[in-house]
């Protein structure tokens, strides 16, 4: 996510979603379990809204990965510390 190659596909993603209703799929069944989460998450620090769409019935808005930390529209995922004491 840190590469240019990755920016330049997120900016590309965010015009096409400004021309018109855009979406992008997997076949991994819940966005938290695929890259689309990292996707969303490049997205919503943009403020670019995201809907996850769950199943034919049920969608909800995207939210921050718990774990992320951002920097500006840098987002890092670092690996949970375990606890010293």
């Amino acid at each position: 996510m840190q590469t240019d190659e990755f920016a330049g596909a997120v900016g590309r993603l965010v015009e096409l979603g400004r021309e018109k209703r855009t979406a992008i799929m997997c076949a991994e069944a819940v966005p938290w379990r695929c890259h689309r989460s990292l996707v969303a998450d490049a997205l919503y620090v943009r403020e670019v809204p995201v809907v996850e769409i769950l199943s034919e019935t049920s969608h909800r808005d995207h939210k921050l990965t718990p774990f992320a930390r951002v920097d500006g529209i840098s987002i890092s995922y670092p690996p949970e510390q375990p606890d010293l004491l």
